[in-house]
């Protein structure tokens, strides 16, 4: 779905008319264009499709250009509502299915919100970011042109009621940073009280989850387990899952006495000292034997897993299977990727979104003693983040900077889950990130040909 994003933008020297007893012209002008330069690099840098903005300001216009947006002439002076109407005819003059209006007064934009704007419009026609004084901060309507606008105070009633009366479904979001404008006194005075947004982030270990039985459903598990711990999912959270509960839930536990071990792996087990049988389900695993030595506490074996990671004993594992199970072996999920899809769809249906899900398991790493927990499988989070076109503080160029955001998200929830913790989800809340739909763990494997140090 095509979603063309517009800011609508009076001439700042007109702008913010209602600020007059507390700020003199100039102030306003430039808080204006402060706010709005804000509003268009959110939108311009998160937004993937078109960003459009209606204005008659020179100024503006010019600003807008250099970002890349669209500029839609605005003939004389309007109110919002005829503006929006000439944003909805752009909209639908390029195609686009759906029309999203943002205000350029909103102090504090985050990436989880547009999100949850954006998953909301995937669910029904009229979407209504509700201010906390009854009008509406942004709007999102499919088609563009699907309800007449009816900004001005009290207008989340009034949109709401005109796509009800167009027989359309609406809701409406009261999200935390989109329903704060800064249009009153009593707002800017707030604003000044308010700390600055933090680049900070949140753990949170859900308790309660229990032992996991195959077929049982993780998604339903997690939100009950959540909700009984009074705990809420928001939209932007992560949620990674330990490796062992998806196995255990999709029967990748089986007997080690199921797998009849081969010449090759017996001829392993003599060199290394591992079960034959234990290396024969290691190999069923693997395309390739990385390395294999002696040492303890039952040898050494590094393979290249069916799934491109290199890792030991092809993340089988006989640690924390449960009471009386001993002589079994846990394998990786078979499409870990899928797992991380089907979790996050049930907990969307469940908690709304978007909420991004990894599945992690705990690898070693060459060079360097420990484990971290990695991303095996995911689902919306991004496994890369490209900074090549970025600067660093000083404004030097990054070149090659390739942020591994899955890994790290996940080696973060790794504290919290702990070998004898009983805590195997991790809700990582607070992160900026986008929704990546075709993002699959797999994008972190290095090609082969690559491969400098095998």
């Amino acid at each position: 779905m095509t979603v063309a994003a517009v800011i609508m933008m009076k001439d700042p020297a007109e702008a913010k008319s209602r600020l007059r007893p507390v700020l003199a012209n100039d102030a306003r002008e430039g808080l204006a264009m402060l706010l709005f330069d804000n509003t268009l690099a959110f939108l311009t840098d998160r937004h993937d499709g078109p960003v459009g903005v209606v204005t008659r300001s020179p100024a503006i216009a010019g600003r807008a250009a250099t970002r890349g947006a669209i500029v839609i002439p605005e003939p004389e002076a309007g109110d919002l509502n005829a503006a929006a109407g000439l944003a909805a005819g752009w909209a639908v003059g390029i195609g686009a299915d759906a029309l999203l209006v943002l205000h350029a007064d909103i102090p504090t934009l985050v990436g989880g919100e547009l999100q949850a704007l954006l998953a909301a419009g995937k669910r029904t026609p009229v979407v209504i970011a509700q201010s906390r004084d009854g009008g509406t901060n942004a709007l999102l309507v499919s088609p563009p042109d699907a309800i007449g606008f009816h900004f001005g105070r009290q207008s989340a009633a009034a949109h709401e009621a005109a796509a009800r009366a167009a027989g359309l479904g609406v809701e409406v979001l009261v999200l935390p940073h989109l329903s704060r404008d800064l249009d009153r006194p009593e707002d800017l005075a707030e604003a000044i009280r308010l700390p600055v947004l933090e680049e900070r982030a949140q753990l949170l270990a859900i308790p309660g989850i229990g032992e996991i039985a195959q077929g049982d459903d993780l998604a339903a598990v997690i939100a009950g387990a959540a909700d009984a711990a009074g705990m809420r999912l928001l939209p932007g959270d992560i949620v990674v899952v330990a490796q062992k509960i998806v196995s255990k839930a999709e029967g990748r536990l089986v007997p080690m006495a199921n797998f009849t071990p081969s010449e090759a792996a017996e001829k392993l087990s003599a060199e290394i000292g591992k079960d034959a049988r234990k290396v024969e389900a290691i190999l069923a695993e693997s395309t390739d034997v990385i390395r294999a030595r002696k040492q303890p506490p039952d040898g050494l074996l590094i393979t290249r897993h069916r799934h491109g990671w290199i890792c030991a004993n092809a993340g089988i594992d006989e640690s924390n299977l449960g009471a009386g199970r001993e002589g079994m072996l846990l394998l990786l999920p078979d499409d870990p990727d899928a797992s991380a899809r089907t979790i996050r769809a049930g907990l969307e249906a469940r908690c709304g979104g978007p909420i991004g899900v990894i599945v992690s398991d705990t690898f070693g790493r060459p060079w360097r003693n420990g484990l971290v927990n990695v991303a095996i499988g995911v689902a919306g989070v991004p496994v890369l983040v490209d900074w090549t076109t970025r600067t660093d503080a000083y404004g030097r160029g990054l070149k090659a900077t390739l942020p591994a955001f899955a890994d790290e998200v996940a080696a973060a929830a790794g504290l919290l889950m702990g070998k004898d913790a009983g805590l195997p989800v991790v809700v990582v809340r607070g992160l900026d990130w986008k929704d990546d739909q075709e993002a699959s763990a797999r994008q972190v494997l290095r090609p082969v040909e690559q491969e400098l140090f095998l």
